[in-house]
C-alpha cells in the first residue's frame, strides 16, 4: 500500500491483522514518495502528458479528457 492517509485507518490495520492470521501474508507500505512503484502514478503522468500535447485541439478540458479515454461527448 502507499502511504495514503486512509490506508492507516483502524479498519485498514485490522484488515492487515486478519490477513496475517488467516493466510499468513502481510501487507507492507511503500516507501514515501515511491511514485515509480505505484502504477496509477504512471497512468496519471501519461494522461497529463497526452492532454498537454493535444490541449489546443479542444475547446474544454472535459473534451480533452473524454478524448483521452476515447469517450464520445454526448452534449
Amino acid at each position: 500500500m502507499n502511504n495514503a492517509s486512509f490506508h492507516k485507518f483502524k479498519k485498514s490495520r485490522e484488515c492487515n491483522r486478519i490477513c496475517k492470521e488467516s493466510v499468513k501474508c502481510s501487507i507492507i507500505f511503500l516507501p514515501p514518495c515511491s511514485c515509480d512503484l505505484n502504477p496509477i502514478e504512471k497512468f496519471w503522468a501519461n494522461m497529463k502528458r497526452g492532454i498537454e500535447c493535444n490541449i489546443l485541439n479542444f475547446n474544454a478540458l472535459f473534451d480533452a479528457i473524454s478524448w483521452f479515454f476515447k469517450i464520445s461527448n454526448s452534449t
